[in-house]
């Protein structure tokens, strides 16, 4: 049985940021007219939150859209927002406007898509507001996946369209001291309320900043960074070297001191932390824990009946593996990895499973991508591949990142590149903007609908490789597997109370080493319900599925089943299975 999947091969790059809202009262309706249509007035005021949501966080407005201009941002306040308590609680504030907003439109009066894009907002501002108390449970810092650790790697990526870009990218860069100054006084909150992180925690994320600061004159963002303005041909040399210069300045001067404090502000409250396990041992922990679920996932079911439900699948998973194992022992001996003699490259993969996924999937938008390979000095950093999402208004440039210290090939490759590709990621996210859906949309959506999505057709591109048949399903069941023992220890540790020896312990009993147990205990520790994105994400794919197959008895298609919810887009399942009522029935 192969090891656990560590965070670091959560295979999309996650862009994690709080954003600096601004204020929509109820009384902003007033704007949309009284002579308008209902649903009108509806996509008006959608396309309001969408360009206030955005214009408060410069990184999250770059990530989203390519031409600020065509939106009416071009003229948004360069900021990388706030992480303050103050901030917080205005948000909440901010949560509760946006519902009163939304109350004041008919329902029956919108259309099927607007209605949609209601349920989502609707769903999402009760799921925030209901664990509003919760605030300070949230945690922005992470030795691996908190903002920290995440934004070098977003300043890496930063495109450069137009000079503007350039200069908003300086700017960015110059706010970390401030923006870092705001999670500081959260940390300082979290800790006068007894919510502060372990020291062992707290221990790894000094480390990491450390390590970022170590070398200030061969920080990786300099080198990327002068690569990057070396290829834009509409500089003068003179402009080139100014903005190496600054960059350097501000990199130096700047963003190595804020890491630098950072990392002392947090060794200055370490002592000050109760809790060494999981949110289960937190007040209300297990409170917020269903939060998450419910927010992250988007399954609203009790802890306890997903909990089933992963413990269903691993044990339908094993009997598989046991069958296989018994049915084929002597091939299964022979050939350890399954294998292709045809495909080695990515650009080959991609273009297999391109044309072989047209049998049960829609005809995916015609647009371009690209494979690139993680620059020398992120390989450390990054996952062993990554489809970096595009903006909405670009989405037909794609980028597929691999990573070459991932060492990925053959069978791990090309089910690798189903979940970034085809048909995952990219064709999941393609197909959807291409239907022009409201704005909004683009900011909602729970991760596990995309992640869940990804890992469903991961699972099915097994039936794709064209290796060995026994090989190619005993991988594929122990993939599902393991990510299911994790997902279950997910729900152990943060909702049961699991300690350290008791998943040591378990993790024993089946084989894992105890230093695999430890290195996946820290990791689930980190960031609670991460797994449970991309599994239970599946198994509700796979629930999806089978309720559109008793929906639409003998004339059911995997690819109409694929078309209907590719086409409803980011929901929470539970509006997704609405979704398919309304339109398979």
């Amino acid at each position: 049985m192969p090891a656990f999947p560590s965070k670091f091969s959560s295979r999309r790059c996650r862009l994690l940021f709080l954003l600096a809202l601004t204020l929509l009262g109820a009384s902003a309706l007033l704007f949309f007219g009284v002579f308008r249509s209902e649903d009108s007035k509806f996509r008006s005021f959608a396309q309001e939150v969408f360009a206030r949501e955005l214009s408060g966080n410069t990184l999250n407005l770059h990530y989203t859209v390519a031409d600020a201009a065509s939106y009416g941002l071009e003229d948004s306040p360069v900021t990388l927002g706030s992480s303050s308590p103050d901030s917080r609680r205005q948000s909440l504030s901010i949560l509760e406007n946006y519902r009163r907003s939304l109350e004041n439109f008919s329902y029956e009066k919108l259309s099927s898509s607007s209605q949609l894009t209601y349920d989502i907002f609707r769903d999402y501002l009760d799921t925030e507001l209901a664990a509003g108390s919760m605030y300070l449970y949230e945690e922005p810092l992470g030795p691996t996946l908190g903002i920290q650790a995440q934004l070098p790697i977003l300043f890496a990526e930063y495109k450069f369209r137009i000079k503007k870009d350039i200069e908003d990218y300086l700017q960015l860069l110059s706010q970390v001291p401030d923006y870092f100054s705001s999670i500081l006084s959260f940390e300082q909150e979290k800790s006068r309320n007894g919510l502060f992180m372990s020291d062992d925690t707290a221990d790894r994320i000094i480390a990491q900043c450390r390590e970022f600061t170590a070398d200030p004159e061969s920080n990786y963002l300099l080198e990327i960074f002068n690569e990057k303005i070396q290829g834009i041909s509409n500089l003068s040399e003179d402009e080139k070297i100014d903005y190496q210069t600054r960059n350097a300045s501000i990199l130096t001067s700047l963003v190595i001191p804020a890491y630098e404090e950072l990392a002392d502000g947090l060794a200055s409250l370490k002592g000050t932390g109760t809790n060494t396990m999981g949110l289960y041992y937190w007040p209300l922990g297990k409170d917020y824990y269903e939060y998450l679920v419910k927010s992250c996932v988007g399954d609203s079911r009790s802890i306890a009946d997903i909990e089933e439900a992963v413990k269903t699948q691993m044990v339908e998973d094993y009997g598989a593996i046991v069958n296989l194992i018994r049915e084929n022992s002597g091939s299964l001996e022979t050939e350890s990895t399954p294998s292709s003699e045809t495909l080695s490259v990515p650009e080959e993969m991609l273009e297999d499973l391109r044309g072989k996924i047209v049998k049960d999937f829609p005809l995916p938008p015609q647009v371009q991508y690209q494979v690139k390979y993680v620059h020398d000095s992120l390989q450390e950093y990054l996952s062993p591949a990554f489809y970096l999402t595009p903006c909405i208004d670009d989405y037909r440039n794609n980028v597929i990142y691999i990573n070459p210290a991932g060492n990925y090939e053959g069978l791990d490759l090309y089910t690798t590149l189903a979940h970034e590709g085809y048909p995952g990621h990219l064709y999941q996210s393609v197909y959807f903007e291409s239907s022009s859906p409201d704005l909004l949309r683009s900011l909602l959506g729970p991760d596990g609908y995309t992640e869940g999505w990804a890992t469903y057709v991961e699972m099915y591109s097994f039936s794709l490789w064209e290796g060995d048949p026994a090989q190619t399903a005993l991988a594929q069941k122990n993939r599902s597997f393991t990510l299911g023992l994790a997902s279950l220890l997910d729900i152990g540790i943060h909702y049961r109370g699991y300690t350290r020896e008791d998943a040591a312990q378990f993790l024993k009993q089946l084989g894992f080493s105890q230093e695999t147990a430890a290195s996946l205990y820290d990791s689930i520790l980190e960031s609670p319900a991460n797994y449970l994105q991309y599994y239970v994400g599946c198994l509700n794919f796979y629930d999806l599925r089978d309720y559109a197959m008793e929906l639409m008895g003998d004339s059911f298609s995997l690819k109409s089943f694929h078309q209907a919810v590719l086409e409803a887009g980011p929901a929470p399942f539970s509006i997704l299975k609405k979704y398919l009522s309304e339109n398979l029935g």
